[in-house]
């Protein structure tokens, strides 16, 4: 039998053909032009339109800067801002009329993609905005401030002063100016929140594999590639208000520009393929290295047809057979290289168990199939339950029994979730609260006297959607394991969002023992097995293993010890998905 040639083999000794001679070429011209006096040009060039760029920039942040001046020292939002507080005019034209003036200052702006101007009273329900649509400006972009930058802003804007500021969030850039009356005394806060596509317009010239990091004042922005420090510039050792550093192939240049108040700082670092971009002007170089490539390429793509491709195709076919449903399909080829003749082989032979399997599958499901049919037929129609309950409730009614009454419609409302009617996996935690109420009165009717319910749920976060069903079960565990000292169950229920997530507690009295410890830590596991615990376990773990499905890590269920005498169960739900 002929001995395979690795097709590894073949393709390195072919790309070292390719590219040592054109590699030899590169670098040979490459130390020419740096010693030339061609590549003082080119970097002359450069920082020239790198100081262009800088002077265009810092024209744009200025004139954003003179629009916030106005609104302090026009006086308009001032004036009416002193007659809402002596009694003049109501809070809604107050807002009316900030709006208004918002809107014609900067819904027209192209720097400007959205304003945002709120009173330092009362940031929270004194405040009004407005966006530039011409610009890509979103109602959006408001409500972002408001859930994720405005802490931040609001600690930035007490340590402003008098002078406009400029502030980073993730990617946003945002201009803050203080708006003050005429005894110095904070009125309001103007926020801008700039266009970059705008002010940093010039910037998008450069080669897609520059990086270029902007500073303004203290903001820092990545604008393309990875983030250049000023190490890597030289700036710090050879100062001055513009130069470059040459090292290893890689060209980095630095500008910086003061106007008044307004500092800008640019670093630039132009990757090995940028570097080398001049090369490409040397006609004759590029005509020769084409013309030593082309035969060298002619025998790769033959290679790689042969060697490559043909095998691959071969078992796309096969792998085609399999889909249609023709299991046990053997490829019949024998290709050159070892390692397509080793794919082939494990092909026919993976192809031939999957039909095993497949048929030892079948029989399993017939038999599955089966089982399920016995025990539904076994089983009470929930329907007919929920009918049933029905009847026995107007009975109990009518018969004037109403703590009867009462118990079997939290019953009712129970099975009416369980059932799900609607096939909704998610509701909101206003309707969830509804099913625990249900819980509640029913469990209070055994308990009395000796289970205290503290419901500490802000409004704010009713609105959030969350897994059907998913805090009864964490409830009844804290109930039947929340025994206090003296036989009485308080139970605790709080929430709140942080980020993205909604963290929903559940506090009990109690101690977890080491066993308890470990029984927990096994249910929560994420290759929990049901059959090695007991039924009555089941409830928390599927609560865990709902939340890891539907919203991933670090969503699930954790149950430790709160402080000496209370246990916290702690659901964490994903309620912003990212886009």
């Amino acid at each position: 039998m002929q001995k395979k040639i690795s097709i590894k083999s073949r393709l390195t000794v072919l790309l070292l053909l390719c590219w040592l001679f054109p590699l030899a070429l590169i670098v040979a011209f490459n130390f020419y032009y740096i010693n030339s006096n061609h590549f003082d040009s080119k970097i002359s060039k450069q920082i020239t339109q790198l100081k262009y760029n800088d002077q265009t920039t810092m024209g744009r942040l200025n004139e954003v800067i003179q629009l916030s001046r106005e609104l302090s020292y026009d006086g308009n939002i001032v004036s009416e801002y002193e007659k809402y507080e002596n009694g003049e005019i109501p809070d809604r034209i107050l807002l009316t009329s900030s709006a208004y003036y918002l809107n014609d200052k900067y819904s027209r702006e192209d720097a400007v993609q959205s304003a945002i101007l709120w009173f330092s009273a009362n940031p929270e329900n004194l405040n009004c905005s407005t966006y530039n649509e011409s610009v890509n400006g979103l109602y959006k972009h408001v409500l972002t401030y408001w859930e994720e930058d405005h802490k931040s802003i609001l600690s930035y804007a007490d340590k402003l002063g008098t002078s406009a500021g400029f502030y980073t969030c993730g990617r946003r850039l945002y201009l803050v100016r203080n708006v003050y009356n005429s005894d110095f005394d904070k009125v309001a806060v103007l926020v801008l929140r700039m266009n970059q596509t705008y002010c940093f317009e010039t910037y998008s010239a450069y080669e897609e594999d520059a990086s270029v990091t902007l500073q303004v004042d203290q903001c820092v922005l990545q604008l393309t590639g990875t983030r250049v420090s000023e190490k890597e510039t030289g700036i710090t050792e050879m100062g001055g208000s513009a130069g470059y550093y040459w090292k290893n192939g890689t060209l980095r240049l630095y500008h910086r520009i003061n106007a008044g108040d307004l500092k800008l700082k640019i670093l630039v670092r132009f990757d090995d393929s940028v570097a080398f971009s001049p090369f490409y002007g040397y006609r004759e170089i590029l005509i020769a290295m084409v013309i030593c490539l082309i035969p060298i390429l002619v025998s790769l793509l033959q290679i790689f047809t042969e060697h490559v491709s043909k095998p691959i195709e071969k078992i796309m076919e096969s792998a085609e057979e399999i889909k249609k449903g023709n299991l046990g399909y053997q490829l019949d080829y024998e290709p050159e290289s070892k390692e397509f003749q080793y794919l082939v082989n494990a092909f026919n032979h993976m192809s031939e168990k999957i039909k095993d399997l497949f048929d030892h599958i079948y029989e399993e499901e017939l038999a599955l199939r089966d089982a399920r049919i016995m025990a539904l037929q076994s089983r009470l129609n929930p329907h007919f339950m929920n009918n049933t309950l029905e009847i026995i409730n107007w009975e109990a009614r009518l018969s004037g029994n109403e703590k009867v009454s009462q118990m079997i419609e939290a019953l009712s409302t129970i099975m009416d979730a369980g059932i799900d009617r609607k096939h909704e996996p998610e509701v909101t935690l206003a309707e969830e609260m509804i099913y625990v109420k249900a819980y509640f009165f029913i469990i209070s009717e055994r308990f009395r006297e000796r289970l205290e319910v503290v419901n500490n749920m802000p409004e704010e976060i009713m609105k959030y959607k969350v897994p059907r069903l998913i805090l009864q079960p964490v409830i009844e565990n804290a109930v039947e394991h929340g025994a206090g000292r003296r036989g009485t169950r308080v139970i605790e229920l709080s929430g709140y969002r942080e980020g993205k997530y909604l963290y929903l507690e559940i506090v009990n009295e109690g101690k977890l023992e080491k066993n308890e410890e470990d029984k927990i830590h096994r249910l929560l596991e994420e290759n929990y097995n049901r059959r090695t615990e007991s039924s009555g376990s089941m409830g928390i773990a599927n609560v865990n293993q709902r939340l890891e499905i539907l919203y991933g890590t670090p969503c699930g269920l954790e149950i430790e010890q709160a402080g000496e005498d209370y246990i916290c169960s702690r659901l964490t739900i994903l309620v912003e998905k990212d886009d």
